[in-house]
């Protein structure tokens, strides 16, 4: 055999084993997808982004960094545009559009002050989040607590596009009616100044109920439907019991007056 003919045999084995190591991981890899509901174990896996769906491909739930989580929500078909600068889940409802989700973040500034926070919300169908698990912590003060809210019966994108040539005093007035963004209901939790609280609102988004706990009293107040206190009930800072009725500016009432 000559040098060239034995170079011309080394050049053809060289050329076979590059297709065979490239073939056989293809091929283990289609064997493998041809048996979607054999389980397989991995012991650790490392991900940007994870996608369940169902079998006919829409999405039931993601995970992602920040650099690959979705941004914006879809509802109906039209797709309503905003910055999510956090990693986290999203959960999707049977039509493949958003109904929940996870995010977190934490971190100092260039000053140390810390800048962290968690949510956890559920969505009403085709709208915004109407139960949310929340902590954010700003600087020194931080506050975490659980929130109910009101949603409007039309979706978001209906929402949208019903109220988008609307007046500043329009749309304040279908917030009030419950036909243009959340209305908060009920929170319960704590406060940036370290006090427990528990909020109840009502159908237009005005507080009628504030019970307040901390060290320097226990107070229950009822308002009336312009947000104004009219009676509070509690324990004050000298542990003595307190029961004040207020007229509509505020002032004590008298006892001959009730």
């Amino acid at each position: 055999m000559t040098p060239l003919d034995k170079l011309t045999r080394d050049v053809k084995l060289l050329k076979a084993y590059a297709l065979a190591a490239t073939l056989l991981p293809a091929a283990l890899l289609l064997a493998s997808a041809g048996q979607p509901d054999k389980p397989v174990h991995f012991k650790e896996v490392s991900v940007e982004r994870l996608n369940l769906v169902e079998r006919d491909g829409t999405v039931k739930m993601i995970m992602a960094n920040q650099e690959r989580f979705p941004q914006g929500v879809t509802v109906d078909g039209k797709h309503i545009d905003f910055k999510r600068t956090h990693p986290g889940m999203l959960f999707y409802n049977a039509k493949g559009e958003e109904c929940g989700g996870l995010i977190f973040d934490g971190n100092r500034d260039k000053d140390g002050k810390v800048m962290a926070g968690g949510h956890f919300s559920l969505d009403r169908f085709g709208q915004d989040q109407v139960i949310a698990l929340n902590y954010q912590e700003q600087g020194s003060g931080y506050r975490a607590g659980l929130t109910f809210n009101d949603a409007p019966d039309e979706s978001m994108t209906a929402v949208e596009e019903k109220y988008k040539a609307a007046t500043p005093e329009e749309k304040q007035q279908a917030q009030k009616a419950g036909k243009l963004g959340l209305q908060t209901r009920l929170y319960v939790g704590t406060t940036v100044g370290r006090s427990s609280a528990m909020i109840m609102a009502d159908q237009r988004g005005e507080t009628r109920v504030m019970l307040v706990a901390n060290t320097e009293q226990s107070t229950l107040d009822f308002k009336d439907s312009q947000g104004r206190t009219r009676l509070t009930i509690g324990v004050d800072k000298n542990n003595q019991p307190v029961l004040r009725f207020l007229d509509e500016k505020g002032q004590p009432i008298k006892q001959g007056g009730l």
